[in-house]
């Protein structure tokens, strides 16, 4: 009984959801119960891929109305997104351009911003699993393309997955944590990739990639610029 003199037990009753109920704690523990079953019958897994939603897809802009914005569209944002990540789900899972998958994970979560991010998880059969640099860089690339032969696939890096420039020149940048970056850059050039004492291995970003008559200004920034991709 309240102070009031009424009786709290009357006010409702308990509603217990099911896992069939998406976003539940008992559906979201059953997602996870799935996932370490995975693991438990094909191993850990081999790859870790993320992918997140370009406000500025061709896709995307074509559809505006006159002045709207990406960030007005969440539907339509979020639909270009599935697309383009299922696109991606067949290339890995159907078509094994990075070995034969045997068993995968994924999961798409919402940044603060709004835009669409996924995370993958696959794990490759035992003949095609990375085992030492060499398959390292195979599947990962951790410097600038080409610009003369892939000049598209260069201006996609340059714009879009490029760190920074942090470090001492810039000591203004959020990422500046007491002296450092907090992410770990700017990293240092490897003429191959090695396995570091961390749980990330140092992927191979050779220095000598620029022509030789780039000027010392251009060839500093070129050099920042390796040493923050990826």
């Amino acid at each position: 009984m309240q102070q009031d003199g009424t009786n709290s037990t009357n006010f409702g009753r308990m509603v217990v959801l099911p896992a069939s109920f998406a976003g539940n704690p008992r559906h979201m523990n059953q997602l996870y119960q799935d996932s370490m079953a995975f693991v438990r019958k094909f191993g850990k897994p081999d790859l870790f891929i993320t992918m997140t939603c370009n406000p500025n897809w061709p896709e995307i802009l074509h559809e505006l109305r006159r002045g709207e914005e990406t960030n007005d569209r969440p539907d339509l944002t979020s639909r270009v997104f599935s697309m383009k990540l299922n696109a991606l789900l067949k290339d890995i899972l159907q078509n094994g351009v990075l070995g034969t998958a045997v068993a995968n994970i994924h999961v798409v979560e919402w940044h603060k911003r709004g835009l669409s991010h996924g995370h993958i998880l696959i794990i490759l059969r035992s003949q095609d699993q990375p085992r030492d640099n060499i398959e390292y860089d195979r599947i990962v690339c951790a410097e600038l393309p080409d610009k003369s032969t892939h000049p598209k696939l260069y201006n996609i890096v340059a714009s879009r997955m490029l760190h920074g420039p942090c470090g001492a020149l810039h000591p203004s940048c959020a990422c500046i944590v007491n002296g450092p970056c907090s992410k770990g850059y700017l990293k240092t050039f490897q003429p191959q990739t090695e396995d570091s004492t961390g749980s990330y291995p140092t992927y191979r970003r050779r220095q000598d990639l620029h022509p030789p008559h780039v000027s010392a200004a251009v060839g500093n920034l070129a050099s920042e610029l390796l040493s923050c991709a990826l």
